[in-house]
């Protein structure tokens, strides 16, 4: 049985089902933040336009790869607005 991988920036190889399992994650998260009013939900926009789901077992390493990137930025940028609570010293 062969098993796809995938090479990363750094050198890394990521399995597919890993990437899939990092995919689900991420989208987990996403979801989270939506329903807890955080993030709103056009934000998935791009996301949705691949037409990748965790559920896609079908579709390439590339395409699962593609998802999690969307989701990171989209995630990421949610994140940078908002407001941090100082921290004590």
């Amino acid at each position: 049985m062969e098993v796809e991988t995938l090479t990363l920036g750094g050198g890394e190889i990521m399995r597919k089902k890993e990437l899939i399992s990092i995919h689900a994650l991420l989208l987990e998260v996403a979801q989270h933040l939506i329903e807890n009013e955080n993030m709103p939900a056009r934000r998935m926009s791009t996301y949705h336009a691949l037409g990748v789901t965790p559920l896609g077992i079908h579709k390439s390493k590339q395409d699962h790869y593609e998802a999690i990137t969307v989701l990171i930025k989209t995630i990421e940028e949610e994140f940078e607005q908002i407001p941090m609570p100082p921290v004590s010293p």
